[in-house]
């Protein structure tokens, strides 16, 4: 295809999807240097493409309008009509779901790439398609195969989510290694029991500090066990880059199946991650830095953690 002059780049996926979603944005950045990029994301996704250096990042808040109805029909042609102010040639949408695929037609983009996924696409909107998507592969190369009509093939060496975090926020200038703790996440069957975090912590608490990472979904139900044990902080509210920094301060950080989890291996941070699926895997940036326990959360064991964290931490 000619040199498109505007790409828009759409991806509504959740925050460790963006983490992942970096190889492909990257690499058709590149392939297009002289075309003016838009990056249309989620909320939390899009600190993510503002921290890899996208400049151009415009925000749906696609939570939201799955919540409410209402306010999808008010919000959706105010967006529909910046994008056609815009005057896109070129649409990628990475995650692709019915909606974004209709987003893209209605705004007028002559050129469509998407994801075929089998139940979430409308393939009769996708003018230049990709390989049939498989739902069971692993995510980061799903979202390289979207380029491939456009001519785009990464290399191995370049499939590796990467992030440079600023300085961490105040309160890591010591010099005692840290361990973090990302007990939270969106469901809670993808929840390690608060118990055994809290385990974890009282072992680790004599020589290290122990900081726990709580977003907006973390309940007292959940933090109260970290809070009672001495040493313990609990640091919530950060944005997307001052976690990043923080989690690159950590020695080890242990984690649910979440979003923290990919931050945590692009910033270069040996990462423990319990219950996640191998399509999902944290990307490390040098080989064993990335450690999974499979299964169920509540099946995994406090005494499969321990052994399991004990290499990394040394």
């Amino acid at each position: 295809m000619s040199s498109p002059r505007r790409i828009l780049l759409i991806h509504l996926g959740q925050l460790g999807d963006a983490v992942m979603a970096l190889p492909a944005a990257q690499a058709l950045r590149a392939r297009f240097p002289k075309a003016a990029l838009t990056v249309l994301t989620g909320r939390g996704a899009d600190g993510i493409y503002r921290l890899a250096g996208f400049e151009t990042v415009w925000t749906l808040d696609r939570v939201a309008w799955k919540r409410s109805w209402l306010r999808a029909l008010a919000e959706f042609p105010g967006l529909l009509w910046r994008l056609r102010r815009a005057r896109f040639d070129l649409s990628v949408d990475l995650h692709s779901f019915k909606e974004t695929n209709w987003l893209a037609f209605l705004a007028g983009i002559p050129e469509r790439v998407a994801m075929l996924r089998p139940t979430r696409s409308v393939p009769t909107l996708i003018n230049r398609k990709p390989p049939p998507d498989d739902p069971h592969g692993r995510l980061l190369e799903r979202y390289l195969q979207v380029l491939v009509p456009l001519g785009i093939h990464v290399a191995a060496a370049q499939q590796v989510p990467r992030l440079t975090p600023p300085p961490p926020p105040p309160g890591f200038e010591g010099e005692r290694p840290i361990l973090g703790l990302c007990p939270g996440a969106g469901h809670p069957s993808r929840r390690w029991p608060p118990d055994r975090f809290a385990a974890v912590a009282q072992v680790y608490a004599e020589k290290a500090d122990v900081v726990v990472f709580a977003g907006p979904e973390e309940s007292a139900e959940i933090l109260d066990p970290l809070r009672a044990i001495s040493g313990v902080r609990v640091m919530s509210g950060l944005s997307i880059a001052a976690l990043a920094g923080a989690l690159a301060r950590c020695r080890v950080v242990l984690t649910n199946p979440t979003g923290p989890s990919h931050i945590a291996a692009a910033v270069g941070s040996r990462v423990l991650t319990l219950g996640e699926v191998a399509a999902f895997d944290p990307v490390p940036l040098s080989p064993g830095a990335v450690v999974a326990l499979r299964g169920a959360v509540a099946d995994i064991t406090l005494a499969d953690v321990l052994a399991a964290l004990s290499p990394l931490w040394s």
